[in-house]
């Protein structure tokens, strides 16, 4: 036999017994490919509400409750959602923060602190791959060290998830807070506290949180007694200057504050009204907007027009210079008779939420919180596309409210949602068209709320950094 075929034939049988199986080791069966994590429910637009004695949820599409709640909530304030649709909310009088799954509306903690009166909420900028649920305790007066500052880790993925990572004590009184643009960084006010009107923290070492400049009354030239305060009530940060701007109501000041020199400096710029305090950037940082409740009709200290319930103040942050001093007027522009008389009479601009687009800026009045019978029904509107020329436009009728109630804009922009507290209803409006397109009817009063959906995430976070 020739060798090529004694090489052919060697080849078959060597084929033939592989076939076979024999002297052959058998080709291993395929590993199974691993179950694919379960993806998240799309949640269409949902409206979460926290009320007294429970969290809820609504469909903004149909305007039906979705199925679930949550129960011992005490006096809720400042809930918002994170972009995992988990909600968090202070109860002030439990003295701690809920966390709800807000995809199926089971409680997921309860964060206890060592300060007491939880009231105000923030949401810090991510810093070297962290971020900062903060939560203000206004503390008993009688117990100055229950007022403090508490840190919870809202950094998705991290081992400390939703938990309290920090806590540093603050000064008398009602707090509010804005964080630095650059840097881990926030300086809080202190409603009643003549020697510690405002402070700049570092959170750098959010275990050991350091204060790293305090601004006396007497270190702004400022004159403050139990009887005459400094009041700061509202603060902002602009992107543009870098600076926190910050409402001293009593005076009527604003004080800009470089957080992120060493150490710290402040600029006082003087208005030509005062009470108020809510304070945002504009959508650029170019500007701050502040509110203030006088001038307006009938005072005796800041006369205002017939219908006048405050102004809104602008300061350029370019330079720091007042930029503009709005009236706001309660019905809109054409507003020309007296209040006095009617039970709105004690209407005051309260509360500023500006459009996804920057272009409007929504002033929520309140009524007085000393009257009883003090009503509110409109929502102010102003036109900001001519930056420096705010226009106010016509006022848009909600129903009644007394002393200050929560409003809401949907994640995508499209609508603004405003509770009624004297008619247990929600007014949503179009932001397209300024006008009312929907009444819900609710089963209690909503004392705070906000948005989310998957397609959105959630409304914008308290503390974002124009």
């Amino acid at each position: 036999m020739s060798r090529w075929k004694r090489t052919l034939l060697s080849l078959s049988v060597g084929a033939l017994l592989a076939s076979c199986g024999g002297g052959t080791t058998p080709t291993p069966e395929p590993e199974p490919e691993p179950e694919p994590e379960p993806r998240p429910e799309v949640m269409k637009p949902t409206l979460f509400m926290g009320a007294e004695g429970t969290l809820v949820a609504y469909d903004v599409e149909t305007g039906q409750k979705r199925p679930g709640l949550v129960a011992e909530v005490s006096s809720p304030s400042d809930l918002q959602v994170l972009e995992d649709a988990t909600v968090l909310v202070n109860l002030t009088v439990r003295n701690e923060v809920l966390v709800v799954d807000g995809r199926t509306l089971q409680e997921r903690a309860r964060i206890p602190s060592r300060g007491e009166r939880p009231n105000h909420s923030y949401v810090s900028p991510t810093r070297n791959g962290k971020r900062y649920w903060l939560t203000l305790n206004d503390g008993l007066s009688s117990q100055p060290e229950s007022s403090s500052a508490l840190f919870v880790d809202a950094t998705p993925g991290s081992a400390t998830y939703l938990q309290a990572v920090g806590e540093v004590r603050l000064g008398k009184g009602h707090h509010k807070a804005t964080f630095s643009s650059t840097r881990e960084r926030v300086i809080i006010s202190n409603l009643a506290d003549c020697d510690d009107v405002l402070s700049v923290y570092d959170y750098s070492d959010v275990k050991n949180v350091q204060k790293v400049l305090t601004l006396s009354a007497g270190a702004l030239g400022i004159a403050c007694s139990l009887t005459a305060q400094v009041t700061p009530h509202g603060c902002a940060t602009s992107k543009v200057s870098g600076r926190a701007y910050c409402n001293l109501t009593g005076p009527g000041v604003i004080a800009a504050v470089d957080l992120d020199a060493t150490p710290p400096t402040a600029k006082l710029i003087y208005t030509g009204g005062k009470g108020g305090g809510h304070t945002v950037a504009s959508a650029d940082g170019r500007f701050i907007y502040t509110v203030q409740d006088q001038p307006r009709e009938g005072s005796a200290t800041h006369a205002g027009a017939p219908c006048q319930v405050g102004q809104l103040v602008m300061v350029d942050t370019s330079s720091d210079n007042l930029a503009g001093q709005v009236p706001l007027l309660y019905r809109g522009p054409s507003c020309a008779s007296p209040l006095a008389g009617t039970d709105e009479a004690k209407a005051t601009a309260s509360h500023l939420l500006l459009s996804r687009d920057g272009k409007t800026l929504y002033i929520t009045p309140s009524g007085a919180f000393d009257d009883v019978a003090s009503r509110v029904r409109q929502e102010l509107v102003l036109d900001l596309s001519q930056p420096y020329s705010p226009a106010q436009k016509p006022s848009i009728a909600v129903g009644g409210s007394v002393q200050s109630h929560p409003v809401a804009l949907s994640s995508e922009g499209r609508y603004l949602f405003v509770s009624n507290n004297v008619d247990n209803t929600l007014s949503q409006i179009d932001t397209t068209t300024n006008t009312v397109v929907s009444t819900l009817n609710l089963p209690t009063n909503a004392k705070t709320m906000s948005l989310f959906s998957s397609a959105d995430g959630p409304s914008e976070h308290v503390g974002s950094i124009r």
